[in-house]
């Protein structure tokens, strides 16, 4: 392996937009923890520029209101990949202006695309069982927009060899958490929350979804509210957990599952709140903080819930890193804080020189550069693998 100065690019599931940001990556000694091709590699990193590209406000509508739908024409889907494509060019191209870089200071791209449907779980169709994923925008066009090769379509390999295809963070977990030798949690809350578990030999051991993050919260604000998430956690502050609905939303099946298990809209989503949550309110005229609150409460509890049932028996962290949008949330944390059941320093991204916005970027940006020079970067424990594949298929400009 040698330095380059690779772009990542992601769009989650809040759909906002395209998170954008170039680093510089570069292998520390021989690249290896162990000298093995197949150990976590030695990378270290530094973080060039960054931006937002936001969704223009009706695109962004109609993309939210397709996948929540889970129903969409072909057409729509065949030109939604290349629109998709040209707006995460579009993103690259701006980046580049903004850090002042050319199309010839880069030297690759990993684009994660949109998720637009994502079915792990093997399905007979038409007689053939069958998992699969699906990951909008496409690459060729960003490639040849851009004039810069990229890697892209990362989920599908891990598929193919039997696992979930997520989640792919716990890879950078381990890359960037992993080096100092100490039991760590690393805890996204997006939209949805995922949970990786390092050991103190450095190794992800455990990864997976724990269920909801933001998104029934923000779903919550965006319809009793007129906003777009509980900023600062103030709504939920303001309001009362309502105990029984709590506990029921807490026996969801999901949540028994052992991992690896990955999960997303399609389980967690628009059709989930309105058949689960706005039934609830309506029969019992509860308060809209109240709701708030318990969805809150319901988010943190099913984090530390999955914690203590399969990895708290394995592995017991010492220090707990948030990251993604729920880490602004302070009603959250402390609720998470008030059921985490063992004592756990708690700290975010940013106490490690780790942007919380642009973590997926730095992730896509990583697992690019790994693919490159051909380093499997699946985490077959955490996914369900069967064997360690190097993710993403490489378009050249």
């Amino acid at each position: 392996m040698k330095p380059l100065t690779v772009i990542g690019l992601n769009s989650g599931t809040s759909m906002d937009g395209i998170d954008a940001a170039v680093f510089r990556i570069e292998p520390v000694g021989s690249g290896h923890v162990n000298g093995s091709a197949d150990s976590t590699p030695a990378l270290k990193f530094t973080m060039l520029g960054s931006i937002l590209y936001p969704f223009q406000s009706r695109f962004r509508e109609r993309l939210m209101r397709l996948v929540g739908s889970g129903t969409a024409t072909l057409e729509e889907v065949c030109l939604l990949n290349t629109s998709l494509g040209e707006i995460f060019a579009e993103a690259v191209l701006r980046l580049l202006k903004v850090s002042g870089l050319s199309k010839g200071d880069v030297d690759l791209i990993g684009s994660h695309g949109q998720t637009i449907w994502h079915c792990p779980d093997a399905k007979s169709l038409w007689g053939t069982n069958s998992a699969g994923t699906l990951q909008l925008g496409e690459p060729s066009v960003i490639a040849l927009r851009t004039g810069i090769p990229v890697v892209a379509d990362f989920r599908t390999a891990d598929l193919a060899v039997g696992g979930q295809g997520a989640p792919l963070v716990s890879f950078a977990d381990a890359v960037l958490f992993g080096q100092d030798h100490k039991a760590t949690g690393v805890l996204n809350i997006g939209g949805i929350a995922n949970l990786t578990a390092i050991n103190d030999h450095g190794k992800a051991v455990s990864a997976f979804d724990t269920g909801p993050g933001n998104m029934l919260i923000d779903r919550a604000c965006q319809l009793y509210f007129d906003c777009e998430f509980d900023e600062d956690g103030k709504i939920a502050a303001s309001g009362q957990i309502i105990e029984p609905w709590l506990n029921e939303l807490l026996a969801h099946p999901y949540f028994k599952r052992q991992p690896p298990k990955t999960t997303g809209r399609e389980l967690f989503g628009f059709n989930y709140f309105a058949e689960v949550v706005v039934p609830y309110i309506e029969r019992e005229k509860v308060s809209k903080s109240d709701v708030v609150k318990t969805l809150t409460a319901f988010t943190a509890s099913s984090i530390a819930n999955g914690y203590k049932d399969f990895v708290k028996p394995k592995t017991q962290i010492e220090r707990l890193v948030l990251g993604g949008g729920g880490t602004f949330n302070s009603e959250l944390v402390r609720l998470l804080k008030d059921y985490w059941p063992n004592e756990v320093n708690v700290a975010r991204h940013e106490d490690f020189g780790i942007s919380t916005k642009y973590k997926e970027a730095l992730l896509f940006a990583l697992l690019a550069y790994t693919t490159f020079f051909g380093i499997h970067n699946n985490v077959p424990i955490c996914t369900g693998a069967s064997r360690p594949v190097c993710l993403g298929k490489l378009v050249k400009a």
